[in-house]
């Protein structure tokens, strides 16, 4: 499979990394041997899509816990907010990289709402949509989930 000019961006609610595939070439046994790398560009936290509810609560006075916040109600909004910026951040990194091909793996729970999200330039470029949460992997592993 050719990965020539193809970006990987592996994220959750919390983080994204996003990585560009490096071509090496090398010569064994008089075959040309192809293989590919993957290479940091970019990296992005979401410090409230980490946060937990008691965290982001208070009162007017500062006091924490006293439950005057609906939670269910704050916890959809900070995750359609953190959606809305992790979509984003991909749409921003397709942009400038300009890449032929996006391969991208997001958590099943929010996976369809963030595709909604993206632009239908990112949409047009995006080749594989992995429901899994990668963020954590290996960097040297990632790369084998989409082949």
């Amino acid at each position: 499979m050719k990965l020539d000019n193809t970006v990987i961006i592996v994220a959750d609610l919390g983080e994204l990394k996003a990585y560009k595939t490096v071509k090496h070439e090398d010569i064994y046994n008089n075959e040309l041997k192809i293989n590919y790398s993957l290479e940091l560009i970019d990296a992005e936290d979401f410090i409230e899509g980490r946060k937990k509810l008691h965290e982001l609560k208070s009162d007017a006075n500062g006091r924490r816990n006293h439950g005057t916040i609906e939670e269910l109600n704050v916890e959809e909004e900070i995750e359609k907010r953190t959606l809305k910026e992790v979509a984003q951040d991909i749409n921003t990194i397709v942009q400038q990289t300009n890449p032929k091909s996006l391969f991208l793996a997001f958590p099943k729970e929010s996976n369809k709402e963030l595709i909604e999200n993206l632009s239908q330039e990112t949409k047009a470029v995006l080749k594989k949509n992995l429901e899994r949460d990668l963020v954590k992997a290996d960097k040297e592993k990632i790369l084998a989930y989409f082949l």
